[in-house]
């Protein structure tokens, strides 16, 4: 089972979870865009690779948080800091998590400075042990 998910050209906004739609959505059901932030996934293993860009208006920086299994994962997050005005700011991982029980993923946006132009994309693997 796979799914993609993306967003394009938005402000981000501080301390919340970046918005998304679905781009190759999972027949299966697996893998399910919950509302525009949260994807649902199954139990089971799962490699998730995510993409993070955005345009910081002065210098500061950005910071990505991937939420699961009922808890924020900063071991798993990206950072980025700027140190001139109209920066780009961006990052990726990936990671292989275990889902014991059906969770919401989501990818929470802090900074200290206005964006423009956020981006992001999230691709989901079911994986087979």
């Amino acid at each position: 089972m796979f799914a993609a998910f993306a967003t394009f050209a938005i402000p981000f906004v501080n301390a919340a979870q970046i918005p998304l739609g679905t781009v190759t959505a999972d027949p299966t059901g697996q893998i399910v865009l919950t509302d525009n932030t949260r994807i649902t996934l199954a139990p089971g293993y799962y490699l998730i690779s995510y993409h993070v860009s955005t345009l910081l208006s002065t210098p500061g920086y950005m910071q990505i948080t991937p939420f699961y299994n009922g808890a924020s994962h900063i071991e798993y997050g990206i950072y980025f800091k700027t140190g001139f005005n109209v920066t780009s700011a961006y990052g990726s991982n990936s990671i292989i998590i275990y889902v014991p029980a059906e969770t919401r993923f989501s990818l929470t946006y802090n900074s200290n400075v206005q964006s423009s132009d956020g981006t992001a994309t999230i691709t989901v693997l079911q994986l087979n042990r």
